[in-house]
């Protein structure tokens, strides 16, 4: 494969892959705009109408790295796992931690090459090289002038720079990783994980008009990744938010573009990573500790993207339980559905609140609830 291949995105039949998701439902446009899950059929309650095996990609916190199973997401109230995959790099020893044997066989199963876990191993190995190296400050685009024509010069700045870094030798190449923050470090293994996917899955070809339940190992991993193609990347949105973020955006580009194997790089350009960043922001599902009191604060570990239950919108009454078992989602449904209506999950923890706090909260989305619950709530506000 060429350089100039792996840049055409992945050609996808929309139609196809929305409505072959689950024999349950069917991805179709909403009254309200964007798209939802709407039932074939009436469904009776405790019905579980997907179930997501393993997310296409994920990502664990730097602080939980050695205590959540990089496979699983068990998590032991802080015990240091001791199933690990290992690599010295000099005076460091970088490390992929596990629950257990069998999480670390199935990962290395499910790797080419140690593409993968090398992969990973890298992004720690210079996470450590550049800490303290430079001073990492905060910068913000100019408040006086157009951010729109700012992110479109910035994003050339960078296209400059990979022509100077593509001229550079090998050996200087590595003056040019930036320092990376936390949250970068996050994002950074989350989108080398969808990056090692399309390299993996690139010459994979899937059955069309079967459902997700019904195929296995890879190809559903790339029917995942076709889903993944379609959603919504909310990168800009989210940079009109917080303007800082399109120069952690950029650093994060850089990082991976300097760091990451020649086997990853055909698939490596701006545009692609920015998606693939974009994606993430309102697709990804939290990855948290259990709890047995509900009043218990949990620990947020990460998150993963699971693609094919993306397309599933917020309601504020849902009408399907999510349950996370290890690293497989599953969605049930809370009570009886009828034909035609729309299926629902709840997006974080804010049922309980009143309504002004749950669309503040939902806001983080970019959109504005108007489910049943959210219009209720605000009439009774105005009497």
């Amino acid at each position: 494969m060429t350089v100039d291949e792996a840049y055409i995105p992945l050609q996808v039949d929309e139609d196809i892959v929305l409505n072959n998701i689950s024999p349950y439902f069917k991805v179709s446009k909403t009254k309200y705009g964007g798209r939802g899950c709407f039932t074939y059929h009436d469904i009776p309650k405790d019905t579980v109408i997907l179930r997501c095996q393993r997310p296409i990609s994920h990502s664990v916190t730097k602080p939980f790295k050695k205590e959540c199973c990089n496979y699983c997401f068990n998590y032991f109230n802080g015990k240091i796992l001791k199933s690990k995959i290992s690599k010295k790099y000099g005076k460091d020893t970088c490390s992929i931690f596990f629950c257990s044997e069998e999480c670390k066989e199935s990962f290395i199963s499910q790797d080419v090459n140690d593409i993968y876990q090398t992969s990973l191993l890298l992004i720690e190995k210079h996470y450590l090289n550049s800490l303290g190296k430079f001073d990492l400050e905060l910068k913000e685009p100019p408040k006086n002038q157009d951010l729109d024509q700012i992110i479109v010069q910035e994003w050339n700045h960078v296209e400059e720079w990979e022509d100077k870094l593509n001229a550079m030798k090998p050996a200087k190449r590595s003056n040019q990783i930036p320092q990376i923050n936390d949250s970068e470090y996050l994002e950074i293994k989350y989108v080398v994980g969808v990056l090692f996917q399309r390299f993996k899955l690139s010459t994979l070809t899937t059955t069309p008009n079967k459902y997700l339940e019904d195929i296995q190992s890879d190809e559903l991993m790339k029917r995942e990744l076709e889903l993944f193609e379609i959603l919504q990347s909310s990168e800009t949105e989210k940079v009109e938010k917080f303007p800082y973020l399109l120069y952690s955006y950029i650093n994060i580009y850089k990082f991976i573009k300097v760091t990451s194997l020649p086997e990853l790089q055909p698939f490596i350009n701006p545009q692609r990573v920015r998606d693939t960043i974009g994606r993430n922001l309102t697709n990804a599902f939290g990855i948290w500790s259990e709890v047995l009191n509900p009043t218990e604060d949990k620990e947020f570990l990460g998150f993963g993207v699971y693609p094919s239950a993306s397309y599933f919108n917020h309601s504020c009454s849902p009408n399907l339980i999510k349950k996370r078992i290890n690293n497989t989602l599953t969605f049930t449904t809370k009570r009886d559905i009828q034909a035609n209506e729309e299926l629902c999950i709840d997006y974080g923890s804010y049922l309980d609140e009143n309504v002004i706090v749950r669309r503040k909260e939902l806001s983080e989305w970019f959109f504005e609830c108007g489910c049943e619950k959210c219009n209720i709530d605000l009439e009774k506000l105005c009497i």
